[in-house]
């Protein structure tokens, strides 16, 4: 969509500090107000005319200046020749017009970077900060009434006075209704509701009626979102609140809700939903390597900034050398002396540890590969999101279980290595207990790990897992022998940094993976060129 300046006939497009229409070429000021009133007939229609350009590498299609040939794309990166096309759009009801101006977002992006010390030097280049494009993203916002009723209520309330445990119980009876308001989900099946999450919520007070003005010189995505995706996930949020505001209202107590859903929505007699289409700002900066790409999202009405961000590994190990030589002069200087055995346990803990954050970084990328928990995204069967999230909820319930098995095969491994096995036990048992437990948590976690990795695209993950296996059966085996000579100690030990290590450069390698995403090419755009 361009909006011409009535002074030079020049594209005006809506400037953030002012609130209000600028010229890009001779500076001619319009308030919002002043071009609704010249197109009150455009204003009465519940469509309005927008120039669509496709993108040949993702599929995406943007709306950008009619005189604009080449576009950048900020989902895919990348700078083509576009066909254009006009085309109708149906109006948004609502709209948060941007309060970050460009120049705030890129600089508070820098601040950002600041504390990152292992950042690629692209990301902090002014080429790449001017790539920040503002979009528009579609919201699905909701209204959820709840019938006028009386609720009748058991509530608690545990509290502590001068080393006093007080347990009281009340009976609450509590009048409701009205309307929710408020509960908002993105509506793009492109734009990641993890994203999403991470840069809300949106201030729905500053919202706006829609007017065309306000997206001149931003893109703007399209709906993409059934409403019905979010319809179960708005009715839970509004039970929830009506229990939360009673026990508000009720100074703090603990209300005794019924534990099955389909009683509470009876009781509080929630039943449907309205909703409508609204408007919320974003600022996209885009970086793409290797055929993937890394976003940086910010709210354009808060600041608020989600970051992906990759690790440079040359600066990496760099830092690391030296902060190694520094620490290595520094305990050189203090007298001590370590056991080869501690030793040798001590790097055993360390590697198991540097295992379970190589695992739960997999299980991260197998999370949002899959889209398990980006209930918005459209191309995803909701029967394996429903499925994942099931086994997360049972696999919370079951820890206590396991955690108590877990402890009796441990003590069961141990009991049997001091009775039949270890020579010399009073000296031999720790490295022995310890090899023996991370050996077991090792080959907890690469059985879990392979899973995963057979359902992402990268799928090396099981090899420093399976090195940590055979360094700490090795450890064991020797633990279990106890030789008389202390090299095979320091040699065990060896090996865990060098398990360590692996884990460490892997997860490097999957960190940059997590901070970046496979180019999509399953949506559409609309809008204008980018604004400051």
């Amino acid at each position: 969509m361009a909006i011409k300046c009535p002074s030079c006939g020049g594209h005006m497009a809506f400037n953030v500090p002012n609130q209000a229409l600028k010229c890009g070429h001779c500076d001619t000021d319009m308030q919002i107000d002043e071009y609704d009133l010249s197109n009150v007939a455009e204003e009465d229609k519940d469509t309005y005319t927008v120039t669509v350009y496709k993108c040949p590498n993702c599929g995406a299609e943007l709306s950008a200046p009619d005189d604009q040939t080449v576009a950048y794309c900020s989902y895919c990166g990348g700078e083509s020749n576009l066909t254009m096309k006009q085309e109708e759009a149906i109006k948004p009801a609502r709209i948060i017009p941007f309060k970050i101006s460009k120049e705030k977002a890129v600089k508070t992006y820098e601040d950002a970077l600041k504390p990152y010390i292992y950042v690629p030097k692209e990301l902090k280049e002014g080429k790449h900060l001017d790539s920040f494009r503002g979009i528009y993203i579609p919201y699905l916002s909701y209204e959820v009434d709840i019938p006028e009723n009386t609720l009748e209520l058991k509530a608690t309330k545990d509290y502590t006075v001068d080393k006093w445990d007080y347990h009281e119980e009340y009976d609450i009876e509590a009048e409701i209704g009205g309307t929710i308001k408020g509960i908002s989900f993105d509506a793009s099946s492109s734009f990641d509701d993890s994203i999403a999450r991470e840069i809300a919520p949106f201030n729905v007070a500053d919202q706006e009626d829609f007017k065309e003005a306000y997206i001149a010189g931003f893109y703007s995505d399209k709906l993409t979102t059934p409403p019905e995706t979010y319809g179960d996930t708005v009715e839970k949020i509004a039970i929830d609140t009506v229990y939360s505001s009673i026990a508000e209202r009720a100074e703090g107590v603990e209300v005794m809700a019924p534990r099955e859903y389909s009683e509470k929505k009876r009781q509080t007699g929630v039943d449907g939903y309205r909703h409508r289409v609204d408007l919320f700002p974003v600022w996209f900066l885009t970086w793409k390597k290797k055929g993937r790409v890394a976003y940086s999202v910010m709210n354009g009405q808060t600041g608020k900034l989600s970051m992906d961000i990759p690790v440079d590994k040359k600066a990496f190990f760099r830092v690391s050398a030296i902060a190694t030589a520094v620490l290595f002069v520094i305990l050189s200087l203090i007298p001590m002396f370590i056991l080869p055995k501690t030793i040798s346990w001590i790097t055993a803990i360390f590697l198991m540890i540097s295992s379970i954050a190589f695992s739960s970084e997999i299980s991260k990328i197998y999370y949002r590969e899959n889209h398990i928990y980006d209930l918005g995204n459209v191309n995803v069967k909701k029967e394996m999101q429903d499925k994942e999230k099931k086994k997360a909820t049972s696999r919370g319930r079951k820890r206590g279980i396991l955690g108590k098995l877990f402890g009796l095969i441990i003590f069961v491994i141990a009991a049997f290595f001091v009775i039949t096995k270890i020579p010399n036990r009073s000296e031999n048992i720790t490295i022995v207990v310890v090899y023996a437990i991370t050996l077991l948590i090792q080959i907890m976690l690469f059985i879990k790990t392979t899973g995963r990795v057979a359902k992402i695209e990268k799928k090396t993950a099981f090899i420093p897992m399976l090195i940590g296996i055979i360094v700490l059966a090795i450890g064991l085996f020797i633990g279990i022998k106890n030789p008389v000579y202390d090299y095979w100690y320091y040699g065990t030990a060896i090996l865990c940094l060098l398990g360590m290590l692996a884990n460490m450069i892997s997860m490097i390698n999957y960190l940059n993976y997590l901070t970046t995403r496979p180019v999509p090419d399953f949506f559409r755009r609309e809008g204008a060129y980018h604004g400051k």
